[in-house]
């Protein structure tokens, strides 16, 4: 699966505990965490979560290119 934008794919933004995650939202998956955005632009989707990340201190998880790997 490419992270490139793909019509009906979203990409989900959650905070968790002490991480910024980015999913590809599949709309079956249970996510922990407080849901905080969806995308269908893979980049801007992953450039939100990255800034969000970095303003609040917590680590950011790519689920997204780790599912791709």
């Amino acid at each position: 699966m490419s992270t490139q934008t793909t019509q009906g794919v979203l990409h989900s933004i959650y905070v968790e505990q002490s991480a910024v995650v980015l999913y590809l939202d599949n709309g079956s998956d249970y996510r922990p965490g407080r849901f905080v955005s969806s995308q269908s632009d893979y980049q801007m989707a992953y450039d939100f979560a990255l800034q969000l990340a970095s303003q609040t201190g917590l680590t950011f998880i790519n689920q997204v290119a780790e599912a791709c790997n």
